[in-house]
């Protein structure tokens, strides 16, 4: 099924506050979506951290900070739906955010 939303996280080395992104993002009601997690060179295990317990989310991974805009770009051209969401990486969406 083709998601209606495509969320995009940007991450660079703060794998902390980007598993409480996504924990968030896991808890939304609705269901609809899909995760693209782009990392911009993080060496802290962000993008191990997102492939080992995140298994749901597209990652994207640079092997150097690419900047900001240039990596939710990246991830708008991965997405799937007809909508897109950019969401920071020290963002906790509330559960009804995406309905």
């Amino acid at each position: 099924m083709q998601p209606e939303v495509s969320v995009i996280v940007v991450n660079r080395n703060r794998r902390h506050l980007l598993r409480c992104c996504l924990l968030s993002l896991r808890a939304q009601t609705f269901r609809n979506f899909e995760v693209i997690a782009v990392d911009n060179g993080s060496t802290d295990g962000s993008a191990e951290m997102v492939l080992a317990e995140f298994p749901e989310a597209v990652l994207i991974r640079n092997a150097e900070n690419r900047g900001f805009c240039a990596a939710n770009n990246q991830g708008i051209r991965q997405a799937r739906a007809p909508y897109v969401a950019l969401l920071n990486n020290d963002a906790e969406a509330e559960p009804h955010w995406l309905e």
